[in-house]
């Protein structure tokens, strides 16, 4: 019997290295959520979505809202987070996460050489952030 659960607990870990967006810092391949310090809002991973409070309620959106499209999502810090609904502990990760604001200390996803990377590029929709420019997306 407890070989089952165990066996069961194994198949329910997943790992989305495809499931990351190319913009992403490496090492994070299971992040459900991150949080933009610069930004001071959240990307769900798996939904695809931004997170962002707007009059006091938080919204998700797939596309970047227009006042954040002069951030390089390639260039500033990203914080990944494990928590599922990240975004309740918004007041603790701003003031705990305020020091990366304006780092750009991480190599994203798509600068990788990594072969767990590389064989995924494919996986990646770097469009996906319709409405965007090619400086937000790191093409100079």
């Amino acid at each position: 019997m407890v070989l089952n659960n165990q066996l069961h607990a194994q198949v329910r870990v997943s790992i989305n290295i495809g499931n990351q967006p190319a913009w992403a810092p490496q090492g994070y391949d299971d992040a459900q959520y991150y949080y933009l310090p610069d930004m001071d809002m959240y990307y769900d991973v798996p939904a695809h979505q931004f997170v962002y409070m707007n009059n006091r309620r938080w919204v998700r959106t797939a596309v970047l809202p227009p006042s954040y499209r002069r951030y390089d999502l390639y260039k500033i810090h990203k914080v990944a987070i494990n928590d599922r609904n990240a975004y309740r502990y918004y007041d603790r990760d701003r003031k705990q996460y305020a020091q990366y604001r304006g780092k750009f200390d991480q190599q994203p996803i798509r600068d990788s050489r990594d072969e767990r990377y590389t064989r995924n590029r494919n996986n990646w929709d770097n469009n996906r952030f319709k409405g965007g420019n090619d400086r937000q997306h790191g093409r100079h």
